[in-house]
């Protein structure tokens, strides 16, 4: 019987070789950096046309202002960059823009700057996280980093602005996740308010989830093991760093939860959940027939109506005490 135990000697080494091969797979596939976006092979649904053309025009407007292009060195080496548009009037409030996943700052807000830079006389932030758009790296975070990264950058242009500046955080999606993270890790006191618009509650129950619902894979120790890659290539955990649920009894600041009410990508209960378990002062806003990302291209109207009571209501000489 001796060439029985072999056999399945055998079939045990393979598979633990194949859940790691796959889940090394996972970790490149999922949490490097894209290079090139994949092409879209069909014309995009009526709702993404109308957010890529109010991304394109928020593009151009941005640009026709000609914002400053910065830069920032990371805790661990990395060449961060992103664009600064100061406030037209003088100002001491200062909009952090934080992008999502495999996204940038112009692209993901384009569409919300002139409320911000127009309306409410904001300067403006957009940083492109570490491994996206023109910033360095090779390795996404997942929220695990970047809410660092963006406390870092909140901090040199509060020392560049004055130390009277208040910031607003306002994250989508990865960018959520990611202001969410700031806001119960080290919002420093001139972190006012957040806003976070369809973030998600922890970063390995959402690649679990994306892998279930999209690739149709239903086995656990892949996970496990794009976790371990997680941890040897980012000194992360992708459980407990990229957890905003799971520090959210540590809030700081006041928090706008955001959640377009048809999101399948980042489900509408993620951004439920983490609204109904936040202890700090709070206001949602769900957006009925938006997807994911998509709540300030359908709701634009309503959208602006609660930010704007929002920050006013935390920014600024009308702020509550």
């Amino acid at each position: 019987m001796a060439w029985l135990w072999y056999v399945l000697s055998g079939i045990a080494a393979l598979l633990v070789l194949g859940t790691f091969v796959g889940g090394y797979i996972g970790f490149v596939l999922s949490l490097t950096r894209r290079e090139k976006e994949a092409k879209e092979l069909q014309a995009p649904d009526p709702m993404t046309a109308q957010r890529e053309a109010m991304r394109a025009a928020g593009k151009q407007w941005l640009f026709s202002h000609d914002p400053q292009e910065v830069e920032m060195t990371s805790r661990d080496g990395l060449t961060l960059r992103g664009y600064y548009l100061p406030a037209a009037k003088p100002s001491r409030q200062l909009a952090v823009l934080v992008h999502g996943y495999h996204g940038n700052g112009p692209d993901e807000f384009a569409a919300m700057l002139p409320f911000y830079h127009e309306e409410m006389n904001y300067h403006i932030l957009l940083p492109d996280h570490r491994s996206h758009g023109r910033s360095d790296g090779k390795y996404i975070g997942f929220a695990a980093l970047e809410w660092q990264d963006i406390l870092d950058w909140a901090e040199l242009f509060v020392r560049r602005l004055g130390g009277d500046t208040e910031v607003a955080l306002h994250g989508v999606s990865m960018g959520g996740a990611t202001v969410m993270n700031c806001n119960a890790l080290g919002s420093p006191d001139y972190v006012k308010c957040v806003v976070e618009d369809c973030g998600y509650t922890n970063g390995y129950e959402m690649i679990t989830l994306s892998a279930k619902r999209d690739l149709g894979l239903h086995f656990p120790p892949l996970f496990w093991a794009l976790g371990l890659f997680f941890r040897m290539f980012q000194h992360r955990s992708l459980k407990k760093d990229a957890d905003p649920y799971g520090q959210i009894g540590n809030f700081k600041r006041p928090t706008l939860f955001v959640h377009g009410a048809e999101d399948t990508f980042v489900p509408t209960e993620m951004g439920l959940r983490c609204h109904a378990a936040a202890a700090v002062p709070k206001d949602l806003l769900l957006v009925e027939g938006a997807g994911h990302a998509m709540a300030y291209c359908v709701g634009k109207e309503q959208y602006d109506a609660k930010l704007r009571a929002f920050l006013n209501r935390w920014m600024g000489e009308r702020a509550a005490v």
